[in-house]
């Protein structure tokens, strides 16, 4: 695990590249982009580089950190009201906009920010760390692919490292699997086929819809499970599309005998070349851990196709779990709000940075990887900190 050094009695000063725009100041085209937070009472307006326009060079400046900003113009120690509130996570915060460009780090009278600054943030990192499971190859794999791409938008950017390892559509016959009924007949779970019988006996069925592309099952007599209010883990059961049906199959006889209260997979020939085509959900951690150890061994001839960004809970790739907290987003869109998606958010926005640095590709990804410890997330499992 990489550690961040203390950093919190150093001499730091406001970036001379940067400068803060109030939100009365913005143009009405960034007034409109940022219209979600002008009611904010803490949104102040936006730092910006001022002599480039590159992507990634505007970040959002709240009071506290635009207070410091101002404080900081000529170099010195942080502020009284600063210092009082010495914890960790102070610390990981100001590492993170010395490495963001905000604020520059002095060192034997030199001072720097952004990927410079990384040798005097971070301890010495242990060797040996595990990037040789499938799963971590695999992350790491999408963050070089992206580091690549000549991607300006940090949305469209994140969409992309979200469906990495998804197969080509180029893969497939023209007309295969177009409809959920062309799906239940291809997953065997027909009106007639003895699987569905033993669903039906245990599970409610969900078909799609409009708003949700999935289909669905929730358990039979389970007390509700309210994401608004509780956190949700899930097991991804990742199969390459050929032996899905063999999968679904032997997964779901766990599943009905073990505390999942709800599991769905893909509703056409997109949802089931995605890599996270097939999920269940379970209340509680131990709940999943339960069910992972009995799916082991019952998929392990199987081939895994691999969900980045994802924990391992096997040696292949198969089988790995993540977790949505309570929120309401999850609700208002059952396809986002999700870790995964929220990690591949901060990955966009933490490349984007590196463009910025002008770095090589094994520089930039080095640095992604360092910089999302900041953001909260284990690169080495791709959990929270």
């Amino acid at each position: 695990m990489i550690k961040v050094k203390f950093l919190l009695h150093s001499t730091f000063r406001s970036n001379p590249a940067f400068e803060l725009i109030e939100q009365g100041n913005l143009n009405q085209q960034e007034l409109h982009a940022l219209a979600d937070l002008s009611q904010d009472p803490e949104f102040f307006g936006v730092f910006r580089r001022k002599h480039t326009e590159a992507a990634g060079s505007a970040k959002l400046a709240y009071k506290e950190v635009a207070l410091l900003f101002y404080f900081l113009r000529n170099a010195g120690g942080l502020p009284q009201y600063f210092k009082s509130g010495y914890d960790d996570e102070v610390n990981l915060t100001m590492a993170k906009l010395i490495l963001e460009g905000i604020f520059e780090i002095r060192v034997e009278q030199r001072f720097y920010s952004g990927s410079a600054a990384q040798h005097f943030i971070y301890e010495f990192q242990e060797q040996g760390r595990n990037r040789q499971h499938p799963l971590l190859e695999l992350s790491s794999g999408a963050i070089r692919y992206a580091v690549q791409l000549n991607e300006v938008d940090t949305t469209s950017l994140a969409s992309k490292l979200y469906a990495y390892n998804t197969v080509p559509l180029l893969f497939m016959p023209a007309n295969a699997l177009k409809t959920f009924e062309e799906v239940e007949a291809f997953l065997r779970i027909g009106k007639n086929e003895p699987l569905t019988q033993e669903l039906l006996k245990n599970w409610n069925k969900h078909e799609p819809d409009r708003k949700y592309s999935w289909i669905s099952w929730s358990r039979k007599q389970n007390r509700r499970h309210d994401v608004r209010l509780e956190p949700t883990y899930k097991i991804y059961i990742s199969p390459v599309l050929e032996e899905l049906p063999a999968v679904f199959e032997k997964a779901v006889r766990v599943l009905t005998g073990s505390d999942a209260f709800s599991f769905k997979i893909g509703m056409n020939r997109e949802g089931l070349l995605r890599p996270d085509k097939f999920v269940a959900y379970f209340t509680e951690f131990d709940h999943l851990i339960t069910a992972a150890d009995r799916l082991g061994p019952v998929l392990k001839a199987h081939k895994a196709q691999g969900v980045p960004f994802t924990a391992s809970l096997d040696d292949a790739g198969m089988l790995s779990w993540g977790m949505d907290s309570a929120s309401d987003e999850i609700l208002k869109n059952r396809e986002g709000g999700s870790w995964r998606a929220a990690v591949t958010e901060k990955l966009a926005a933490s490349i984007s940075l590196s463009k910025t640095e002008k770095l090589n590709q094994e520089e930039s990804v080095d640095f992604v990887l360092k910089k999302m410890m900041l953001e909260g997330v284990d690169t080495t499992t791709w959990t929270a900190v």
